[in-house]
């Protein structure tokens, strides 16, 4: 059997998470390799290939990157019956041990299968993982979610990894938007329109300054910052103002939050970062989760078949000795 090796521009961090999933593939799994082609042009190693250690073959059959099989079957589900502005990487999906895609179905299925046998229970166990959140009843747990209308707020078609809705103790409809990472760093460029220039970079441009005014979250000088280039619309400050967009125009009260291990290298930065440029009343509009505190509290809270489930998913992602 063809060993793994790491990968030369791994982080700690990222190594770290990488040897824990390619010790799953050939520990519990008891999968070979397979060999990874780098298949982004611009970079220098296009072409080569990796033994890399998370990587699995034939896994839209066997289902082997997920902790049950009715997560399977949703995942499955999920890609047959895409919508034409969804987005998913069937590889990644199925045959990357490692990426956070299929850790957010397997962490989100579960709580969304007891919600439907079990209203109460699954709002207590969310209640316990989510303490800052005034969560009298979570309504629906949904993945992968694309606003139907993202065209009429900001056109970012960028999915929430998963959605938490539900009603506040004033009987209010609200809902979480949730960031899933493990070890990618959530994403540090700039929107794409900001390369453009002339009318079409005017016309995108405007579009995120209108959202933003109307929103009111931000500083007043936001718009001289994003003019001059001085704060870049990253992928956590466009998932932040289109979840905000989507809650005001459909009458939610909104949050955001991203859901990480404890130690990931950019989360808390990043964060902080798009705070910095919130209205004081605005900074607790999101926050970041630790995943360890979020998993710990559905074991305790729940019980059965979803203790096993979420004791395997901390297992597999986050013992880390």
């Amino acid at each position: 059997m063809t060993k793994a090796v790491p990968y030369p521009y791994d982080t700690t961090f990222v190594a770290k998470c990488r040897e824990m999933q390619s010790k799953y593939r050939e520990e519990i799994l008891n999968l070979p390799l397979r060999p990874y082609v780098v298949q982004n042009s611009r970079s220098k190693d296009f072409g080569k290939t990796f033994h890399l250690g998370n990587y699995i073959s034939e896994g839209e059959e066997s289902g082997a990157n997920f902790l049950e099989k009715y997560i399977f079957e949703h995942a499955k589900e999920r890609i047959r019956d895409r919508k034409p502005y969804e987005t998913f990487d069937e590889d990644r999906m199925f045959n990357n041990l490692l990426s956070s895609q299929p850790m957010a179905f397997n962490l989100f299925c579960p709580l969304r299968k007891l919600l439907e046998e079990n209203r109460i229970a699954v709002t207590k166990a969310i209640q316990a993982a989510l303490p800052h959140y005034s969560i009298a009843m979570v309504t629906a747990v949904e993945l992968e979610f694309i606003p139907y209308n993202y065209q009429n707020l900001t056109g970012d078609k960028s999915a929430m990894d998963a959605i938490i809705k539900y009603r506040n103790f004033e009987g209010k409809e609200c809902f979480i938007a949730i960031e899933t990472k493990y070890s990618e760093n959530l994403g540090s460029n700039a929107a794409s329109f900001m390369k453009l220039s002339g009318e079409k970079y005017e016309e995108k441009k405007n579009v995120y300054f209108e959202k933003i005014h109307d929103l009111n979250l931000f500083l007043p000088d936001i718009e001289s910052k994003l003019r001059s280039k001085d704060v870049k619309l990253t992928q956590l400050y466009r998932n932040f103002i289109l979840s905000e967009t989507y809650g005001k125009k459909e009458g939610y009260i909104s949050h955001s939050i991203v859901l990480a291990p404890a130690g990931h290298p950019s989360t808390i930065i990043e964060i902080e970062t798009l705070q910095s440029q919130l209205l004081p009343q605005c900074k607790d509009k999101i926050r970041a989760v630790h995943l360890e505190d979020f998993v710990d509290s559905l074991i305790k809270e729940t019980g059965g078949e979803y203790k096993k489930v979420f004791g395997k998913f901390k297992k597999r992602y986050l013992e880390w000795k």
